[in-house]
């Protein structure tokens, strides 16, 4: 039986962060077949499930607000992935989707005190706010630099790299890594035919 966590766990997902998770919610088998995992309500429960977002709704608004998103989320990865910073307009359209009411309260925890902030009102706001907050810790982070997107052209996977030379070129060595060989042997022996 097919059950949410297996859709989303079984394509890779909830090993990053939510905005990785969102970016790659567009997939392509590395065969150049997309798959928009924002279509199927299994997907989205599980995400919503795995990275404890509040409730997003299944309505076309919902959706076209993450499917803006992911385009940005997105394009801040190829940005990130070569090396480069964000542009005012990425900023600016993550910040909008930040700017949600909120409020700090002081909560005591097994460590001790501490402030932390909650949202005025849990719903697709504030998921969408959550989201957009995993990019920026990203960036405030060293993890800026290891944001790679797959070398397969028919993959695109958006992917941390952790190797200590930051020279991880494919999101899977065995698969899309082997099929970039694979092709590479086919043309040069077509070459030397």
């Amino acid at each position: 039986m097919k059950t949410p966590q297996n859709v989303f766990y079984a394509h890779g997902f909830g090993k990053a962060a939510p905005w990785v998770d969102l970016a790659n919610s567009e997939e392509w088998d590395g065969f150049g077949k997309r798959t928009d995992h924002l279509s199927d309500p299994e997907w989205l429960a599980a995400f919503q499930k795995h990275w404890k977002l509040a409730p997003l709704s299944h309505g076309k608004s919902s959706r076209l607000r993450l499917l803006k998103l992911r385009a940005v989320l997105r394009r801040a990865a190829q940005k990130l992935a070569a090396g480069h910073g964000l542009g005012a307009g990425e900023i600016s359209k993550l910040n909008h989707v930040l700017n949600v009411p909120m409020r700090q309260r002081l909560v005591q925890r097994q460590n001790g005190w501490r402030a932390e902030l909650v949202p005025a009102k849990r719903d697709g706001n504030w998921a969408l706010a959550e989201i957009a907050a995993s990019l920026t810790q990203t960036l405030a982070g060293q993890d800026a630099q290891r944001v790679r997107i797959c070398a397969n052209v028919d993959c695109r996977w958006i992917f941390h790299d952790p190797t200590k030379g930051g020279t991880k070129r494919w999101c899977n060595e065995r698969t899309c890594g082997n099929r970039a060989r694979v092709r590479r042997a086919r043309a040069a022996q077509k070459r030397s035919a």
